[in-house]
């Protein structure tokens, strides 16, 4: 059985769902320690001018990430919706997940945690994605690093681990060889579609390819 983790984005990119896709039981990896240089509170959509940061603006703190509350004395959520549907409007699938988005940019949400996963849950429907999620902060584990991700793996039956690309420059493989669980690194390459705009860009928020192609493209 195929484990993988993943801190829960905000608007993940189509790399997100590859590993989704390829995992048996995909853990929400909720009580890692926010980052506000990564992709947890940020991503980039399309533009007629290349591309645009959408940034929900939160209180930064040294805590995990599904403790982190969002700044709600700013308008972020329509500035947000708006900026999508100028972008999106005349993309041929748009229409379809119009209100199912807008629903979700309506909603007061006080954590991240909610908001990304509200996104992610939306964005496994419209890929119909079925897979067992988990979260990490339900296990209970207290270990850092690659300790952490063996005890998960583990927890849940799993064999075999789903890691990033980025795990080879930190994860202690051997660990894990030690406790007869195979590793295998995700090999995602970014697939090329057609965009509204000209010159395709690649690693938008994965509602780039639903709203252009409707799907995850092959």
């Amino acid at each position: 059985m195929i484990v993988g983790i993943h801190q829960p984005n905000y608007l993940p990119y189509l790399g997100f769902f590859d590993k989704m896709k390829k995992s048996d039981i995909f853990v929400i990896y909720d009580d890692a320690q926010f980052n506000s240089r990564d992709f947890q509170q940020r991503n980039r959509i399309r533009t007629g001018k290349g591309w645009q940061w959408l940034t929900v603006p939160v209180e930064k703190r040294p805590i995990s990430i599904n403790e982190i509350k969002i700044k709600n004395n700013i308008d972020w959520a329509s500035v947000h919706f708006t900026a999508i549907r100028a972008n999106y409007l005349k993309t041929p699938y748009y229409s379809i997940y119009e209100e199912d988005l807008r629903k979700i940019y309506k909603k007061q949400y006080e954590k991240l945690i909610d908001l990304n996963m509200d996104l992610i849950h939306f964005l496994m429907k419209a890929f119909e994605i079925d897979v067992k999620i988990v979260f990490s902060s339900s296990l209970g584990f207290t270990s850092k690093s690659t300790e952490r991700l063996l005890e998960i793996t583990e927890a849940l039956g799993g064999d075999t681990y789903l890691s990033g690309p980025k795990g080879r420059d930190y994860m202690e493989v051997s660990l894990f060889e030690k406790r007869g669980i195979k590793v295998e690194f995700q090999d995602f390459k970014h697939p090329v579609y057609k965009q509204r705009y000209e010159g395709f860009i690649p690693n938008m928020a994965a509602i780039d390819a639903l709203f252009n192609v409707g799907k995850i493209p092959e």
